[in-house]
């Protein structure tokens, strides 16, 4: 026969029920999402979009694009398409994204590429479309990134609320992901980019001996620090370019950009590692490591540039003077290089 203590079962209730309610005050409620976001569109509201595209913002960027252009299409949750709609984008322009674009860059990207170029693009407007499309569960992931991109900027800037804050430049889109408006004033601002990176050339040849443009892999990179460090504290000083450290302008016009630069320095010396080699030699893979890496990105297109130059020089190199380190000396020494990168002496 089963005799049960109905007071030792009672009390064990209660023990558990105790138990239960102290761990429920330990764990945090669910966040109030719509708090959340009213909070960060306010302290976003007067932040340019662009930013997203700076070091600072990237980590945002990626989150965003991935939570994104991870929802397959036609599902509960909607996409990218449905972000890019809302964001403005035309039907045409989504099908470009779609259709052409594909491979090079994540959907989502070309879709908040084409909203930057806008001068009213602000951040809290993305939260906002967040919320349209019924995607509190991104704007709960992003949160913390969006939070610590915020304080990033407000140590960056000192400005009042009215100011609205951008980076220095905006990164270029296509053309067709170009709004039309801003179209029309693309040749002024090209004019007005050249002269401004003449200018600057030119204040800062007045300050140095000379100014070079180092070209290297990222395997060279340390050696390039290292140089780059040498020339620098040399009397005169010897300027050096860097693209990393000038992606702010590469990002917005690359290949104008670099032409510029290439065309003004008194030399260009290119770091001879087995990296470099091998991208001068491939010329038609593609290296996709290299996309965030600016001086490994372009290395080829420098490369094309040198060579025109020894060309059109009737095959006199005045400008190009490789560095070879200690360990790549008999990798250099074996290769098939082109004339433009062999000294003579």
């Amino acid at each position: 026969m089963l005799i049960i203590n109905l007071e030792t079962t009672k009390e064990t209730i209660v023990n558990v029920d105790s138990e239960l309610e102290k761990l429920r005050r330990e764990v945090d409620g669910p966040p109030n999402l719509d708090i959340l976001t009213l909070n960060i569109q306010r302290a976003t509201a007067q932040i340019h979009a662009s930013y997203l595209f700076e070091q600072i913002g990237k980590s945002t960027l990626q989150k965003l694009c991935l939570l994104l252009s991870s929802t397959a299409t036609g599902k509960t949750y909607s996409g990218w398409q449905e972000f890019a709609a809302y964001m403005g984008l035309t039907m045409e322009q989504i099908r470009c994204i779609d259709y052409d674009f594909k491979g090079l860059q994540d959907p989502t990207y070309y879709v908040l590429l084409a909203y930057v170029q806008h001068t009213d693009a602000t951040i809290d407007k993305i939260l906002r479309t967040l919320q349209r499309i019924h995607r509190l569960d991104i704007i709960n992931q992003i949160k913390d990134n969006i939070t610590d991109l915020i304080d990033k900027i407000s140590q960056r800037t000192t400005t009042n609320e009215s100011t609205l804050l951008r980076p220095r430049s905006i990164p270029k889109a296509p053309l067709v992901l170009t709004p039309i408006n801003f179209v029309h004033n693309i040749q002024k601002h090209e004019a007005l980019s050249d002269r401004v990176i003449q200018d600057n050339l030119k204040k800062s040849k007045k300050s140095y001996g000379c100014i070079v443009l180092l070209t290297f892999a990222d395997d060279g990179s340390e050696t390039a620090q290292h140089v780059a460090k040498i020339f620098r504290s040399k009397e005169p000083k010897i300027g050096v370019l860097i693209l990393q450290e000038q992606e702010n302008y590469v990002y917005d016009r690359a290949e104008e950009f670099i032409d510029d630069c290439f065309k003004q320095v008194n030399f260009i010396i290119p770091i001879l590692t087995q990296g470099y080699m091998e991208r001068i030699s491939n010329i038609k893979k593609v290296y996709i490591e290299d996309q965030n890496k600016l001086d490994a990105k372009y290395i080829r297109y420098i490369y094309s540039l040198l060579r025109y130059e020894y060309v059109k020089n009737q095959c006199i190199n005045s400008r190009v003077r490789c560095i070879v380190s200690d360990k790549e000396v008999f990798a250099v020494a074996t290769a098939n290089l082109h004339p433009s990168m062999v000294q003579r002496k």
